[in-house]
């Protein structure tokens, strides 16, 4: 029998997935004087990628409110020109306004495992908020006038929590989605795109660069971007069937980073792949 939990104050909110959404969202809450209880699957948050490195000026706005964008912005790389080429000729050109409305740069670019630990240390410091790491939903039971949900703890515990709604912010794998029977219609492209953050004294501005059909990777794309301590993230359009391991084990990964940082030395801190889709739930 699953155990109930109680709040005198009223039901809480679910959140399943303690990522930078589900963290906002929970925070969000919190300023309304909601209570939440925010169900994460991972036992340790891995402190490793850029992942999502773009945050533009509104996402600080709404991050201004639960106490990160200042700090967000005090260590994140501020850009403000885009450029694009196609193959080695600069086709076009964007300056954003340096100031708007908003007291915050028009983007800055911050590891999203930075993101992720400013968001933890505020839910941290949040009362109202219970964040129950290694936990999974097990199940739900949707209401007229809520929501019953199962979670799991990493001790085997079955918690029956009487919500008042339940948020998924679990991502492409969801387990909200799973268990509501929802689908998630739509397709995925061919292709992948390989990351690779180095470290190295590239000589670029801080400036996004956008390549098409350079010489280096004929027929597909290539961008790049700052990030913070000298870290620059470069993905480019590979075929689907991409190996990396094995394009690391016959040092083609190697060639493929020396055609844009040339003779300069650098540092791979991290290596990933993914691939576009479009769907909807």
């Amino acid at each position: 029998m699953a155990a109930p939990v109680t709040d005198a104050d009223g039901r809480p909110v679910v959140v399943v997935g303690a990522g930078p959404v589900g963290m906002t969202t929970a925070l969000l809450l919190a300023r309304w004087g909601v209570r939440s209880v925010l169900v994460e699957t991972e036992p340790v948050r891995a402190a490793v990628g850029s992942k999502a490195i773009c945050i533009q000026r509104d996402v600080l706005d709404v991050l201004a409110r639960v106490g990160v964008a200042d700090a967000m912005a005090d260590r994140g790389v501020t850009w403000r020109t885009g450029r694009t080429y196609f193959r080695d000729v600069e086709i076009s050109r964007f300056t954003l306004p340096e100031q708007g409305p908003s007291p915050y740069p028009a983007f800055i670019n911050i590891a999203q495992s930075e993101t992720e630990a400013l968001l933890e240390a505020a839910v941290g410091g949040e009362a109202l908020v219970d964040l129950r790491v290694a936990s999974t939903l097990e199940g739900l039971d949707a209401r007229g006038d809520g929501v019953g949900v199962d979670v799991r703890s990493s001790d085997g515990r079955l918690d029956r929590i009487e919500a008042s709604w339940l948020i998924g912010c679990d991502g492409v794998r969801s387990a909200v989605r799973s268990h509501a029977g929802w689908t998630f219609e739509g397709s995925s492209y061919d292709d992948r795109f390989l990351i690779a953050d180095i470290r190295c004294d590239l000589p670029f501005e801080l400036e996004r660069r956008f390549f098409f059909d350079p010489e280096w990777n004929p027929g597909r794309q290539v961008l790049v971007h700052p990030q913070p301590d000298g870290v620059w993230r470069i993905d480019w359009q590979v075929p689907g069937d991409h190996d990396l391991e094995a394009e690391r084990r016959s040092g083609a990964l190697d060639q493929r980073i020396s055609r844009i940082t040339g003779d300069r030395p650098y540092e791979v801190v991290w290596l990933s792949s993914y691939r576009f889709q479009q769907r909807l739930s």
